[in-house]
């Protein structure tokens, strides 16, 4: 693949620099920082709807419980359609699904002056409802694809540097569309327009899409026309489904990425649902001085993320960088709860503990993402990848009702110390898994 460079004054910099590491040849490849582009927009876009239509479910209904159905509006269609998601991804150009999906999402988002802004109030939390659900039904399509086409535009040698710098505009997309761009057009717009100005967002990342190489879609399955073509083609998509959950299944360093994701995701939700609580009544901490407590995860995430993309690090096992990564949450979880425990190592603790956290995650996370890139084959690689998201959201629901629930009954003490006992065990699991497969991957 030839290493074309970005036509700008920053590429010729970069060229400049005496530094030749993976990470930097990653950012060289224009079509590859068409991607990281094209992903920043549309996820600022999408954080931003989903903070604009909890904005205004609160406005009209200041309901709890209408909120949770807002976020389940989100997470729901990543049930029914991530699977599906992945297979259509597997069968068609990466870069025209994206294209697709964002001029929809875009066109979806710019209309809701008219839907939201003319609305009768009665009306507004069905609306809000079945647009989140749509949007997201939509964005099952656009997300395997974004990673599937990572491995197409760079090297191997570079591939774990280009996944940790996706994953970086990632975080960065959330933090923008989320707590700046979201609540800022809220304030000065209204939900409706915010909806508008990030329906606008969605169509400037067509701009780098149109520029991105075109890629040939990986498979082709024809279905022979006849009256049970319909049926023929429903079983096709099932079989293809099927294919990658076998697949996973039968892989260990994939399996292993999967199992440590998903548990990432079940405790990051069932986090989310008491630290909040924990904290303002344990220790008086307001709600909206709680971020600040997630500062020193930056710096854990900024370390693990140097690692990384250091040289010795790319030549690390991916596997081994999961399970190592998640033994860190872990002990970051053990220290959490014991500075919640009757020993009381108070805020300072909890500060440490992030720490470890906050490297751990980028550790775990991004190693995992990038062997869900590298070892399914390419006709696969959407439906693992979808499949990764679809379990995602699967686990991720049951541990936010039971941390509620366990907080209420327990406290916090038992809450953190079952997160911390279930995290370890399922980490044990994975360790177990890779030291047993080893010499299947190294």
């Amino acid at each position: 693949m030839s290493r074309a460079p970005i036509p700008n004054a920053i590429a010729r910099l970069l060229r400049a620099l005496p530094i030749d590491t993976p990470a930097f040849g990653a950012i060289r490849r224009r079509h590859f920082v068409y991607l990281l582009l094209q992903q920043f927009a549309a996820l600022a876009a999408t954080f931003a709807i989903s903070f604009a239509s909890l904005a205004k479910v609160v406005e009209v209904t200041s309901s709890g419980m209408q909120t949770a159905f807002t976020i389940l509006s989100v997470v729901v269609p990543g049930l029914l359609f991530g699977l599906v998601g992945g297979v259509t991804v597997d069968r068609v150009s990466r870069r025209t699904m994206l294209i697709v999906t964002n001029l929809v999402r875009g066109l979806i988002a710019m209309a809701a002056p008219l839907y939201l802004g003319l609305a009768p109030v009665e009306v507004v939390v069905p609306i809000v409802l079945a647009v989140n659900f749509i949007l997201s039904a939509v964005g099952q399509f656009n997300f395997p694809a974004e990673a599937a086409l990572i491995p197409y535009l760079v090297t191997s040698e570079e591939l774990l540097a280009a996944n940790s710098l996706f994953n970086v505009s990632y975080l960065a997309a959330i933090g923008f569309g989320s707590a700046l761009w979201g609540p800022l057009s809220v304030r000065l717009l209204g939900a409706e327009w915010s909806y508008f100005g990030s329906g606008v967002l969605y169509m400037l990342s067509l701009i780098p899409l149109y520029r991105l190489a075109k890629d040939a879609p990986p498979r082709e399955r024809a279905v022979r026309p006849s009256r049970y073509a319909r049926l023929r083609h429903v079983a096709s998509v099932v079989a293809d489904a099927k294919e990658g959950v076998v697949f996973a299944a039968g892989n260990t360093p994939v399996g292993v990425a999967i199992l440590a994701l998903a548990s990432q995701s079940a405790l990051a939700l069932g986090l989310v649902a008491v630290f909040p609580v924990v904290m303002s009544n344990r220790f008086g901490i307001p709600v909206y001085d709680q971020p600040l407590l997630v500062l020193p995860a930056v710096v854990g995430a900024g370390l693990g993320l140097m690692v990384l993309i250091s040289p010795k690090g790319g030549r690390q096992p991916r596997s081994r960088l999961v399970v190592g990564g998640n033994a860190l949450i872990a002990a970051g979880l053990t220290v959490m709860t014991v500075a919640l425990s009757p020993i009381d190592w108070g805020v300072p603790g909890l500060l440490v503990a992030f720490a470890i956290i906050g490297a751990g995650f980028v550790l775990a996370y991004i190693s995992g993402k990038s062997v869900l890139q590298e070892e399914p084959p390419d006709y696969l690689r959407g439906r693992v990848i979808s499949l990764q998201l679809t379990l995602n959201n699967l686990v991720s629901m049951v541990p936010t009702v039971l941390a509620g629930w366990g907080l209420d009954a327990w406290g916090p003490l038992a809450v953190f110390g079952g997160f911390t006992a279930a995290f370890a065990l399922v980490t044990g699991f994975t360790g177990y898994l890779v030291h047993r497969a080893r010499p299947e991957y190294e």
